[in-house]
């Protein structure tokens, strides 16, 4: 990895893939990815690389998915230069003017456990153990390990935790790796607010891209991202990005409404 003047395909083309797994978006489908393993703290203009090749952090695992038969989990960045926020962002910052922000350095504490095992049990029950050791073992890994080049912004009420982002930094490029929030205070859009409040970070902070993840158009849970503009998509194909309508009109030309190319060819 020290060598990273990384050509798109060769980079690609000298990863391994996992096996077929079960989809953790489409149950019906099965999903594989190519990805490595980094215990190393990657230089960021080496994130760089990467998060523009569309991959994520789990862990201490960088990947991307790679599946046969199914194309629909799109790697989509906010162009900060870009970005400012519109009459429905500046009504969500209004409706959370009470809220304090913070940036610190990953760490796990009890607020941050227990706001975790309530966001779960509220939004994703039974997706991470029953238990709550299980829960937080989850928490540790998906959040914690490989976090070395990653901050966190949270949020607070005087001096109760409602949520937090954790975002891992680049030189130029942001990641979005997961944000967690109080599910009763559900009229304050903490989620869209998390995502707004690291944007405007981020331009704030001289960043160019914030990556927000895997883009489902039309999933239920992930098709909100639509809604983050001006964005660019991934041309997995080609390995440009592209203005996100531009693309995703010619996607859904090719690839169907629901990227499964099984039932669209």
């Amino acid at each position: 990895m020290a060598k990273m003047g990384l050509d798109y395909f060769t980079f690609l083309g000298s990863l391994p893939e996992t096996p077929e797994s079960e989809c953790a978006y489409y149950p019906e489908r099965n999903s594989k990815v190519k990805g490595f393993f980094s215990k190393e703290k990657l230089p960021p203009e080496i994130l760089d690389d990467l998060f523009r090749f569309g991959f994520r952090r789990s862990g201490n695992f960088f990947y991307r998915t790679n599946c046969s038969v199914c194309s629909h989990c799109l790697s989509y960045r906010v162009l900060l230069s870009e970005f400012f926020p519109s009459s429905n962002h500046k009504r969500m910052i209004k409706k959370n003017h009470d809220l304090t922000l913070k940036i610190s350095l990953p760490l796990i504490d009890p607020d941050k456990k227990n706001l975790y095992v309530k966001y779960q049990r509220s939004r994703h029950e039974g997706s991470y153990g029953e238990s709550e050791s299980d829960i937080l073992e989850n928490m540790k890994f998906q959040m914690y390990e490989g976090s070395e080049n990653s901050a966190e912004l949270l949020l607070y009420k005087n001096d109760i935790l409602l949520g937090w982002i954790l975002l891992d930094l680049g030189l130029e490029t942001l990641s979005a790796v997961y944000s967690v929030f109080d599910p009763e205070e559900s009229k304050r859009s903490l989620g869209n607010f998390l995502i707004l409040s690291s944007i405007l970070w981020a331009k704030e902070n001289g960043f160019k891209e914030f990556q927000l993840g895997l883009f489902l158009p039309g999933h239920p849970k992930m098709d909100y991202k639509k809604n983050w503009k001006p964005a660019e998509i991934l041309d997995r194909n080609t390995g440009i990005w592209k203005k996100s309508e531009s693309f995703l009109y010619d996607y859904i030309l090719e690839n169907g409404p629901n990227g499964d190319k099984r039932i669209h060819t």
